[in-house]
């Protein structure tokens, strides 16, 4: 009960600091450690890992589909390549999602339980205004989902990084 309080309370304060602009907490630890143990539990082929568009590389030679987003070809042009021989080899699902409504339907669409997912400090915040934060799960789509995440190393929707052996970490 302790752990939920406080993990409510570090959520609250997040939304009042940006409010007041002030700097904000980092809310993806906070998510990240109080999920970690439900998500631990889940099945491996229960949970997908989410990449956002804006890692691939410039000369991506991938194609769009409209039910599973970006297909990866393991080009090795960019990390996305490894992290998805790595899902793969370790049964998650991977997709690389070019939109946050995107993501939404597909959780949806797969009947996904758990995401690790990846995401720039802007799309944390549009996610965490529009969906319900609970003690079982962030609501998406009806579904409840524990995710572990982690935050892109800059804002920019074309030329990103982020941390790969951290996602490798978290599988």
């Amino acid at each position: 009960m302790l752990k939920k309080l406080k993990f409510f309370l570090k959520l609250y304060l997040y939304k009042t600091q940006g409010l007041l602009g002030f700097k904000r907490c980092d809310i993806m630890s906070v998510i990240n450690d109080y999920y970690r143990d439900d998500f631990m539990t889940l099945e491996k082929k229960d949970i997908a890992v989410i990449l956002p568009h804006c890692l691939i590389a410039d000369k991506c030679p991938a194609k769009f589909s409209k039910f599973n987003g970006v297909l990866c070809t393991k080009c090795k042009l960019c990390g996305c390549g490894k992290i998805y021989a790595i899902a793969e080899q370790k049964g998650y699902q991977f997709y690389i999602s070019p939109s946050v409504g995107f993501t939404k339907r597909l959780a949806r669409r797969k009947n996904l339980k758990g995401v690790i997912g990846v995401a720039c400090d802007y799309e944390i915040e549009r996610g965490i205004s529009s969906e319900k934060i609970r003690g079982t799960g962030i609501k998406i789509a009806g579904n409840s989902i524990k995710t572990q995440g982690i935050r892109l190393h800059v804002y920019d929707c074309v030329n990103n990084d982020v941390d790969w052996d951290k996602i490798i970490k978290l599988m």
